[in-house]
């Protein structure tokens, strides 16, 4: 064989199995992806939203009117969608998102890096979950949802359990989900073991 066309055949080799390296993965996840072996629920921990979703820019103002365009930036956000009214089950699911928080500073991890966010659906309903949860969550950002319908927080996340918390990375981006936890136990231990991972993974936020 001529030693250029041999050398050619060898070139074109070495990029098919190039080829087969670095793309052969992809075509394996997605085929897997498209035959529905996705990630999903495990074991007292969230469930991961495949794609990330980025959020689109919502317009959230606190009580007093002010507006938060940027407040689900620039820190690991626990999400939580309100109604009119914060009833003792939504309380309660506000306190085991605050107590995993301050776990996280006791596990020696950075809790300042996590923040609470309860979005309600109007201006009204801001001001009377202020009033009523801010002595007992003082850290707790309550911030009332005034978008254009299709574009409110709660058109992306499509809530199907009225106390399910969303994990929203310093991005903006939605990465998981915590629903129809068994018991509150469960959910403050799967999202701390989760959250620790995260922030020790991860040097963003």
């Amino acid at each position: 064989m001529n030693p250029q066309a041999a050398q050619l055949r060898r070139s074109r080799l070495t990029l098919v199995l190039l080829g087969v390296l670095f793309v052969g993965p992809l075509i394996g996840a997605w085929i897997l992806y498209s035959a529905g072996l996705r990630p999903g629920v495990t074991t007292n921990y969230g469930m991961l939203v495949v794609p990330t979703t980025p959020l689109p820019p919502l317009n959230l103002r606190t009580a007093a009117g002010d507006s938060q365009p940027e407040l689900l930036l620039g820190r690991w956000s626990l999400v939580q969608l309100g109604g009119e009214l914060c009833d003792s089950a939504c309380s309660d699911r506000l306190t085991s998102s605050r107590q995993v928080r301050l776990a996280l500073g006791a596990a020696g991890v950075e809790k300042d890096r996590v923040q609470l966010v309860f979005i309600v659906p109007t201006a009204a309903a801001a001001e009377v979950a202020t009033n009523e949860l801010r002595e007992a969550h003082k850290i707790l950002h309550i911030v009332a949802d005034l978008g254009v319908a299709g574009q409110r927080a709660a058109d992306v996340f499509k809530p199907t359990d009225p106390l399910a918390v969303y994990l929203v990375d310093p991005n903006g981006n939605w990465l998981m989900t915590y629903q129809n936890q068994p018991s509150a136990d469960q959910f403050q231990r799967g999202l701390l073991k989760d959250l620790k991972k995260l922030l020790r993974l991860s040097s963003i936020g």
